[in-house]
């Protein structure tokens, strides 16, 4: 085939022709010059940003025969040896594919001939992760120790799954993410070689869709340059990216803005309609919002309310199974819902005194009284958050049951069914993203990833323990608790049991004797308030529900 990619045309072939790697070219070619070469190196970062090119570099340059700055000439016969397929002193093995024991052993097996052309033999094992436990064991004393021609270069983008064993072994240099000027300097220097017109937004759309992947940028320039006959511009960009222009996300904001829940509904069924990946609509909200808050220093508390509910929105779509669009529509209705009711409501404190009225019949008759008194009703009772949680883990540790905890998983899946009530759509989406993890015949603890919508859950607790009861017929009392939460109460409980010592119940004032007296202080509040009302406008006619 005549035709190369471009990623493949413009590899570089020197240390100063890398990208965005600048700590990690300056590390090697001072330790070429200081001829202090390590025996293994690891190179570790994201995928795209330069390890296996840098490797190729590196296996050049320390045999090149007549060195340029640092660089190999790449016309010496030892750099064109290194350049030719015929090549076998630079080995390149991929660990996915050769993962086991046996190509470990070959390689043990072949290590102490020397080089047949060049000075050092130099193995570059790419996605060294993939190795097997067997075959990391089989690597380890060659690796420490290898004959004085060889040098081990390992690559990967998941050091995690690297034994330790093996990076003590070796000089680890991590590799970033392209920056965006780097990659912006890059592109523009191919499109101009390679005569592409494009313009600055487009270039800007193309870095922010790699996330700083050098090679996605480029495969994703050459795509866009095959669809487009002329100048490449942003819509051109995002058409191939399947993303809705930047218009389509303005018009969404500002439908959400006016709180037009219809328009606002109907118009994310079209660009889901229109396969437009919600993730990638969520990120540009995001951007867009971002943009007008930190850029263009829009001053609306609204923005930051909205931006602060599409990232939660964001988190849950992409940390949940429940069907992505639902948990977008679900969210956007919560917040115009929420934003719409604040901007109807009054200050509630101009209640509390009679001293600070100061309000004509006019206004009266534009405010919502009931509102009031239920938002004062409602503030009543002093929920601690801690105590609740405190109790209800500890109740539900005195008889955790695992058949009980079974049955609750095994009816948890139904409500991805009800996902999209009216009524309760929101809550069921919160319920779905936590899971049951300890259960007895009277409570349940619920996991979460995040403490905040835990937290969230647990103030309306008994709105989540009657959704249980209606929809899957679960009678128990809820408690939920974040990730580290939850590990902090097994581990105690785990150190309890071995202790021999036994939980006993703790009176749970949350299901009897604080709902008594939250009613009770209902009422004789709800006394107070009417009497203030009726002494502040005996004039105006007043209905009091």
């Amino acid at each position: 085939m005549s035709h190369l990619a471009i990623y493949r045309k413009y590899r570089p072939s020197n240390f100063d022709e890398v990208s965005g790697q600048k700590v990690i070219t300056t590390i090697l070619k001072n330790a070429i010059n200081n001829n202090n070469i390590s025996h293994a190196y690891l190179f570790t970062g994201p995928r795209g940003t330069g390890k296996t090119s840098i490797a190729k570099i590196f296996a050049r340059t320390v045999n090149c025969e007549n060195l340029i700055n640092t660089n190999p000439c790449n016309q010496c016969a030892s750099c064109l040896n290194s350049l030719s397929k015929e090549c076998v002193d630079i080995i390149e093995i991929d660990a996915a594919s050769n993962n086991g024991v046996d190509e470990i052993r070959e390689l043990k097996s072949k290590i102490n001939i020397v080089p047949s052309f060049l000075k050092y033999k130099i193995y570059i094992i790419d996605e060294v992760h993939m190795l097997s436990i067997g075959a990391f064991n089989a690597l380890l004393k060659t690796l420490e120790e290898p004959p004085s021609h060889v040098i081990f270069i390992l690559a990967t983008t998941e050091i995690q799954k690297v034994p330790t064993t093996i990076l003590s072994r070796c000089q680890v240099l991590e590799f970033k993410k392209i920056s965006p000027i780097d990659m912006k300097n890059r592109i523009l220097e191919i499109c101009s070689n390679e005569k592409i017109e494009i313009s600055n937004e487009a270039i800007d759309e193309i870095i922010s869709s790699s996330e700083g992947c050098m090679r996605d940028a480029l495969s994703l320039l050459e795509k866009i340059n095959s669809y487009c006959n002329d100048k490449i511009e942003l819509e051109d960009v995002r058409t191939v990216c399947d993303k809705p222009s930047k218009k389509q996300i303005i018009k969404l904001i500002d439908l959400i803005f006016s709180k037009d829940i219809n328009a606002s509904i109907e118009e994310i069924n079209n660009l889901y309609q229109s396969n437009y990946d919600l993730i990638y609509i969520l990120e540009d909200i995001i951007k867009e919002l971002d943009n007008r808050i930190f850029v263009n220093k829009e001053k609306n508390s609204e923005l930051q309310e909205l931006l602060s509910e599409m990232i939660t929105i964001y988190d849950k779509m992409t940390n949940s199974s429940v069907n992505k669009k639902i948990i977008f529509e679900i969210g956007l209705l919560d917040f115009m819902k929420n934003n719409e009711s604040d901007s109807k409501n009054i200050s509630r404190e101009i209640f509390l005194k009679k001293e600070d009225a100061n309000i004509t019949e006019d206004n009266v008759k534009e405010k919502s009284f009931t509102a009031v008194i239920e938002d004062k009703a409602e503030t009543i009772s002093s929920f601690s958050n801690e105590e609740f949680k405190n109790i209800r883990i500890n109740n539900t540790f005195v008889d955790a049951s695992k058949d009980e905890l079974n049955n609750i998983k095994n009816k948890w899946i139904e409500l991805k069914n009800y996902a999209f009530d009216k009524e309760n759509g929101a809550i069921i989406c919160n319920l779905l993203d936590g899971a049951p993890v300890v259960a007895s015949n009277q409570y349940v603890v619920i996991n979460y990833l995040y403490s905040s919508l835990a937290d969230k859950l647990n103030e309306e607790y008994k709105k989540v323990e009657k959704i249980l009861n209606d929809y899957l017929q679960l009678n128990y009392h809820i408690v939920a608790i974040s990730d580290l939460e939850w590990k902090k109460s097994r581990e105690e409980y785990i150190k309890k049991i071995n202790s021999n010592e036994k939980y006993n119940i703790i009176d749970d004032k949350y299901i009897t004797s604080t709902e008594n007296n939250i009613e009770k202080e209902t009422i004789i509040h709800q006394e107070n308030i009417d009497t203030k009302i009726y002494e502040l406008f005996d004039s105006v006619d007043i209905e009091i529900k």
